[in-house]
Formats: C-alpha cells, structure tokens, sequence
C-alpha cells in the first residue's frame, strides 16, 4: 500500500506542478485579453486622425487578437478544471487507500430488500460494497456497475473475458483517470441522461424538408446577388422579394426550428463529455477481447466522437441565432435556422440508432473502469479461477475487503464432493455472520469478472441467495416471522425449478419458539439435502448440528471459538471443524449487569 500511495503522492505533486504552470497561464493571457480589449477601441482614436486607412485596420487586428486570446483563455481555463479533478482523483485514492470512502457515491438507490442476496451482503448503501468500489461518472455506468453486483456472470468463458479486460484496464492508470476527470468535468443528471436515449425515439422534420435541401442553397444565392444587384444597380426590389419569402419559411418553421434548438442546443455540454469518452475508447490500443469488440462495434457506423464533434460544430453554428442583429441577418439573407436546423436533422437520421450503443459502450468502460480501480489497489488480491461440474469452493487465506487489513482475519474454507451442507456455529460476536458475507461478497465480485479477498479461489459460478436480514414491514402488515417464512419459500420455489443455487441462511426461524424453531430448521435443511443443494447455515442451535450423524456424508459441522480468560472474552476468528463448546450470551449479560 505505501507504493501505490507513493504512487498517487506523485500524481498530486505532478498535478499541482501543471495547476500552478496554468494559473501563470491565466494571469497572462487573462491581462492580455483585457489589453486588447482596451486598446481595440484607444488605436481607433489615436491612429485614425493620423491614418483613415490604419485607423480603419488596426482595431480589427486588435479584435482578431483579442478574439484569439478569449479561446486562448477558455481552453487554459479547462484543462485548469481537469488538472483540479484529477489531482482530487488521486488524493481520493489516497483516503481510500486508508479504507476512507464515504466520499463516494454510495448507491442507496439500489437498496433491494427482496434483491435475493444485495440486502443480506450490503452490496449498497452506506459502508457498502458498491460505495467501496464505485468511481463511475455517468448515470449510466453507475447502474451498470449496479447491475454487475445484482446480476452475476454465470459463463466461465464470459468471466475470463471479463477479467482479462479489468487486468488490462488496472494497469492503465492514467488512461482511467483522464475518462473519470473528463467524466466529471460535466456532470449530468438523470433526467438529462433519460433525455438523451430517448433521442432514439424522436423523430424532427420540416414543413419544406423536401425541398430544403435545394431552398437553402437557392435562396441564399438569390439573397446575396439581389444585395449585389441593389448595390450596383440601385434597386432594392429583388432584394426585398427575397427578405420576404426567406421571412414567411421562417415563421412556417419557427415552430419545428424551436423544438429541434430545445432539443439538441442544451445538450451540448452533455454531448461534448460523451464524445470525449468515446474518443478514449476509441483512440486506446486494446488487447482484451472485450476491450476489442467494444471498439470495433462503435466503428461499425463510423467514429462516434467524429459524429459528435460534427455535431458540436453544427450547434455552435446555430448559436449565432442567439446574437439578435447578426441572428436577423442571417435568417433575412441565409435561410441560417431552416439551414441548421436541417443539418441537425440529417445528422439525428444518420446516428439515431447509435445512441443506445453509444451509452451502453461508455457505461461499459466505466463501469469497469470501478472495478478496475478497485483491482489495482488491491494488488494483493488474487482472480478466481473457473470450475465446472459439481459445485466446489476452495479458498486459501479469504477475507472481507470492507474490513481495514489490520484487523482482518482470513480463513481457508472448501466445499466440494457431496458434504454440500455446511452448518456454523459459534458464540454472539465469534465471526458467524461476518464469515457468511466474506464467503458470498467474494462470489458476487468473483462472478464481476475482479479479483476477490485472497490468496487463492477456486468456485464454480452460480447464484447466491441469501436469507440472512429479514425485515417486518408495517406498511404490509406482515410480521418478521411471516416475512422470514416468504423468504425461505422463494428460496425453495427456486431450488423446486431445478436452479443451482448457493444457498445462505443465518439463524433460521427467528421469529419462532425454541422447539418450533429446532424442528422446522431440521425438516429445511433435510429438504435441502435430499435435494442436493448446496447451503451454508450458521446458527446458535447446538441441536441442529446433530443433523450430522444421520448425514454424514452430506453435512458438515464448522464452529468458531472464543475463549474467557479472566473475565474476559477473546475472539479469534478463525473457522474449525466441529461443534462450539462455548457460549456467551449469560456471560454478556452479567458483564453488562443486565442479570446478576
């Protein structure tokens, strides 16, 4: 870890090397501009006495000049914007390298208490999973990455495409951090991102589409000789004539021109940021598969951020409407906005089925763009490898990556041949629960193509699901028992399909008596066995565990231990084969003089 924050020390450093050399860079071109200005309209009363002709000249030199340093200014400015998140990108990293990452987005939105593993495993919300490995810059991204965590990859072949994309991705450090700082120098909403797909829906038109083509080069031809004409020859008439019909085909569009303005003018900034996403993607030397394919699929249709920066181009000269004397000029003259507003359409027809591949390509990238962030600071951490067959477990050294490494301990686990039954017990506090999200964390980022909490990991992909956090709802009038018991019910109904399944159970029937409890949770986990299911079950029952001796073959007892020692309880975490022989609830209690 100290040389990858090495690593992002220098980055910072670099970064504040290039904010300084820019802000100089400001200063500069920001006291030029303001010169400039100045002195474009001083030099016209100065030389103008002197020289008509030179007087005439100058202040327009000195505009053009003044104009060149305004874009001068302008582009300083933004990569001063993007020197400022990419040295905040790194000294993110740093914090999370510390495991801080509450500054992160944390994805409560996705919170599914019906989701069949995500609620149980905190894949979302506050401390979570997601908020652990989430630097998406897009809506889009952030619900792929979302989507990844809820819907695991369950081909072995799709896996290690995945996965060799995310190792070739987490060596390119600064080709992720120049897509999340150009992400982040235009942050959309969700609203504006919905707009944006829903393009491919919309069609524009013209009252004259059929005709535009010809009238927008005919007209403007008629408009600027009549101007010739009325120069030369002295009549206006020619003139007029035209300035009144390129007027009625602007109020006959006025309408259809709003809408196609509203429509594509305000999403310049947003399209500006796509197209510079896309133009990385584009322009990297990939060797992965996926990687490859991405990039070949944008290029079917031609270059997107090529289409893009024609569209950018075709806005910018549209804005010129907005300038109200040379905005009624060039519609008196230029036919200018059924002109622009018929290059917008043209280029909505030619690119309207790429937006959804457009979007599915950038949230692709940045979603594992995530993931393979999450993989380069973790270098420690080791890629699954892929089983088929008969479901197996087999890890060497596993641990919870939310847990700070000081205090994480690992444990060696397998599950393989036909003892598919694994029963838990321990003490309050010994390592049950969090050993039951170590286990199915590991399989949801495995199964997301990243490397796990490791040394080594061997599992064959199929679903988790989980009942682990059963909620009452008020609002359905249903009881915790009632809604442990649906959950167990979903759980069998799928196993009844036939669906292979790792199934994850903490301390079932809750919401139960002791001797309800005890036989109900013998009849489940039989019904599990004879059904050749695999399942995890942790609980506080010692009785359950005696299950063992009627299956031995097919069920096996793991406990943690704690020990008392003076008084005091000690915990060490590491899973053993067998039953528990201590337990500390009354121990707790008169500690905390609940009871004497």
């Amino acid at each position: 870890m100290s040389h990858l924050n090495s690593i992002y020390l220098l980055q910072i450093e670099e970064g504040n090397l290039r904010l300084a050399k820019l802000n100089r860079n400001l200063w500069i071109f920001s006291t030029f501009r303001f010169t400039l200005f100045l002195s474009t309209f001083v030099s016209f009363y100065i030389i103008y006495p002197l020289s008509s002709f030179w007087g005439g000249i100058a202040p327009i030199l000195l505009f053009i000049l003044f104009l060149f340093f305004v874009k001068k200014y302008q582009n300083v400015k933004r990569l001063k914007q993007f020197e400022t998140i990419k040295i905040a990108i790194n000294q993110n990293e740093q914090k999370a390298l510390n495991h801080k990452f509450a500054h992160f987005k944390s994805g409560d939105e996705f919170v599914d208490p019906h989701h069949m593993n995500s609620y149980d495993l905190d894949l979302f919300g506050e401390g979570s999973m997601f908020q652990f490995l989430n630097r998406t810059v897009t809506p889009k991204g952030k619900s792929k990455l979302a989507s990844t965590l809820q819907k695991p990859i369950l081909d072995s072949v799709e896996l290690e495409k995945h996965q060799e994309l995310i190792k070739e991705l987490a060596l390119k450090l600064n080709w992720r951090h120049n897509f999340s700082a150009n992400g982040q120098m235009y942050a959309e909403d969700e609203l504006e991102n919905n707009l944006f797909q829903d393009w491919e829906n919309q069609q524009f038109t013209l009252r004259t589409l059929k005709m535009t083509k010809w009238l927008v080069v005919v007209l403007p031809l008629i408009g600027i000789l009549s101007i010739l004409f009325w120069i030369f020859i002295g009549n206006s008439i020619i003139f007029t004539l035209s300035v009144v019909l390129q007027l009625v085909l602007w109020y006959t569009e006025s309408q259809n021109i709003k809408v196609i303005y509203s429509q594509f003018g305000k999403r310049v900034k947003l399209l500006q940021k796509y197209g510079i996403l896309l133009k990385y993607i584009e322009d990297e030397n990939w060797h992965s598969v996926l990687g490859k394919q991405k990039v070949n699929q944008l290029r079917e249709n031609g270059l997107p951020s090529e289409e893009i920066e024609k569209l950018k181009k075709i806005i910018s000269v549209f804005d010129n409407r907005n300038n109200f004397i040379f905005g009624i000029i060039l519609n008196l003259v230029f036919l200018w906005d059924i002109w622009c507003s018929f290059r917008l359409i043209k280029w909505h027809n030619r690119n309207q089925q790429n937006y959804g591949m457009w979007m599915d390509v950038i949230s692709f990238f940045d979603a594992n763009n995530s993931l393979a962030n999450y993989a380069y600071n973790h270098p420690d951490y080791c890629y699954p490898e892929f089983s088929t067959g008969q479901f197996e477990f087999k890890s060497v050294q596993m641990g919870h990556p939310l847990i700070q490494p000081k205090k994480m301990v690992s444990n060696d686990f397998e599950l393989a041949g036909l003892q598919q039954t694994i029963i838990v017990t321990g003490a309050n506090m010994s390592g049950k629960s969090t050993f039951l999200r170590t286990l199915g964390v590991n399989m949801v980022i495995g199964m997301s193509g990243a490397p796990v909490c490791a040394r080594k990991l061997t599992f064959k992909p199929i679903e988790v699901f989980s009942n682990m956090r059963t909620t009452d709802s008020l609002f359905d009038d249903e009881s915790y028992f009632f809604a442990e018991l649906k959950r167990l019910q979903s759980i069998l109904e799928e196993v009844d399909k036939g669906r292979e399944l790792l199934i994850i159970l903490d301390e079932i029937l809750k919401g139960t008596n002791s001797v309800d409890k005890l036989y109900g949770s013998q009849k489940l986990v039989q019904r599990l066995i004879h059904q050749n299911t695999t399942a995890i079950i942790a609980t506080h029952d010692l009785k359950l565990t005696e299950i063992e001796k009627d299956f031995p073959n097919k069920v096996q007892n793991k406990c943690f231990e704690i020990t008392i020692d003076n008084d005091e309880m000690k915990f060490d975490y590491h899973l053993r084969n067998g039953i528990t022989t201590v337990m500390n609830a009354t121990f707790l209690m008169k500690k905390m003089w609940i009871i004497k």
